[in-house]
């Protein structure tokens, strides 16, 4: 409550603008959002940070900033794989990138982690779905055909 009364007394008195109270206001409200205390620490920091160059430059320092944070960002890796490596140097798409699959649809581990196996799970993994009967089946004929009309596992 006192910010609010000591950011309409600065805004009267012509030191800074309504805009910049409201930016304040959010990017202070946001740091409470982010759990992991040395992450928020971090953020405000930058924050003061993107505020200097806002006051000093207006939006062109604010894009600038953004742009660095964002190359800076992008450098970035983790266990020797790029922090935003689904987006940032392109891959394949995995289907996980912005929105998840269902588990029983995500049968390939994602090509920009560089597995060992590709595959994370067997091919049929719901045996109440009638259609993965019919699956099975058509799995079973193929096995047979290629293998001489002899089921796998008899001589």
């Amino acid at each position: 409550m006192g910010a609010i009364i000591l950011g309409q007394a600065a805004v009267q008195a012509n030191i800074i603008s309504p805009l910049l109270v409201i930016i304040v206001a959010l990017t202070g409200l946001g740091s409470f959002a982010i759990p992991n205390f040395s992450l928020s620490l971090a953020m405000r920091v930058l924050r003061f940070v993107f505020l200097f160059l806002a006051s000093s430059f207006g939006f062109y320092g604010l894009a600038i900033g953004v742009f660095i944070t964002i190359i800076h960002i992008c450098s970035q890796k983790s266990f020797g794989v790029p922090i935003l490596s689904p987006v940032s140097p392109f891959r394949p798409p995995s289907g996980d990138v912005i929105l998840h699959r269902p588990v029983w649809q995500q049968e390939q581990r994602p090509v920009f982690m560089r597995p060992l196996l590709l595959r994370r799970q067997p091919k049929i993994t719901r045996p109440w779905d009638p259609a993965s009967d019919q699956i099975k089946e058509n799995q079973v004929n193929q096995n047979q055909e290629s293998n001489g009309g002899k089921p796998n596992g008899n001589p």
